[in-house]
């Protein structure tokens, strides 16, 4: 995000993309989980006749995210961006009878939960500090805004075998109510074909509301080789570290790992692969950019127990106007 700043005044450029994450099993700190050993886990909430173990385990998740952004230069050094996502969340989990009920804890069924909404949008400015003949450095600084609801309800199989309306854990809320500061420094550099850089970016909380997720550091390395012309090959590596849950909201307290606000955050390193195209799809001197990237995490170390993370796929594409 943020990784180019456009170089003449008066220039507009839009760009969309479209990502899929998929997470599946658990995990806490770098070991893996097994449904069994994660019901003998304690109910942090535990109340009345709620059961005192963990008794719903999450076993599979899709996240879709649409990211627009727009940008416009109105100098040469300056470059201001607005950005919006929308985001859908659904999540597979099993639900097992609570341990005063039965010994042995079969599971007593599968449910789903989603929500769906636009999360986030922010504005932002992209200020060049070096621009040389084969090497740029650009810092980014700007705000963005939790827009998404925060308190979105969803059925749940109970661990009494019922089905029961509650409000849906954390990491199913589309949004937080916080307000961020969000930070990047980039360099970029070519080099006999190659075109490379890296990025440091954070998100930052400055204003809070009854919870949100934690702040978020990420370091980025990246090369790109042109193939043929006008197409590349990329080569990406990027280190994530997201911090837990600040706050909580007293409502939730399903017998779930996710309704504890402990339980998120930690560290993710992931190694993406992605194939670029220049193309004249619209009329305009410059060409459209079109790219997809795989990516899969390499490492992860995650303040558990929690979800997976896996492939996630992306598609993109970017357009310059004078």
């Amino acid at each position: 995000m943020g990784d180019r700043a456009m170089k003449m005044k008066g220039m507009f450029m839009v760009s969309i993309q479209q990502v899929r994450h998929w997470m599946a099993g658990n995990r806490d700190g770098t070991d893996d989980l097994s449904d069994a050993q994660i019901i003998k886990l304690p109910n942090p909430y535990q109340v009345g006749n709620s059961p005192t173990s963990l008794s719903v385990v999450p076993q599979h998740m899709v996240i879709d995210m649409t990211m627009l952004d727009l940008m416009y230069a109105p100098s040469s050094r300056i470059t201001l961006m607005g950005a919006g996502m929308l985001m859908s969340k659904s999540m597979d989990l099993t639900t097992y009878p609570g341990m005063g009920l039965v010994t042995d804890r079969p599971q007593l069924g599968s449910f789903t939960t989603s929500s769906l909404g636009l999360t986030s949008i922010s504005l932002s400015g992209l200020f060049s500090l070096y621009e040389g003949d084969t090497a740029r450095v650009h810092a980014q600084v700007g705000v963005q805004r939790s827009v998404g609801a925060n308190n979105s309800t969803g059925e749940m199989l109970t661990p009494m075998n019922m089905r029961q309306a509650m409000v849906l854990p954390y990491g199913m809320q589309i949004g937080d109510g916080s307000t961020s500061v969000i930070s990047a420094l980039t360099y970029v550099a070519n080099n006999d074909g190659w075109v490379y850089g890296g990025q440091m970016r954070s998100r930052n909380a400055i204003a809070k509301g009854e919870w949100n997720f934690g702040d978020k550091l990420s370091f980025t390395g990246w090369g790109q080789k042109e193939l043929v012309r006008k197409t590349a090959l990329s080569l990406r590596i990027t280190h994530h570290r997201q911090g837990a849950i600040d706050g909580r909201n007293s409502s939730i307290i399903a017998p779930v790992q996710t309704a504890d606000p402990s339980n998120y955050g930690g560290s993710v390193t992931e190694l993406g692969i992605g194939l670029n195209q220049l193309l004249y799809i619209f009329p305009g001197e410059h060409a459209d950019r079109v790219g997809m990237e795989v990516a899969y995490p390499v490492h992860q170390n995650l303040n558990g127990p929690q979800m997976k993370s896996g492939v996630s796929i992306q598609f993109g594409y970017q357009k310059s106007f004078d």
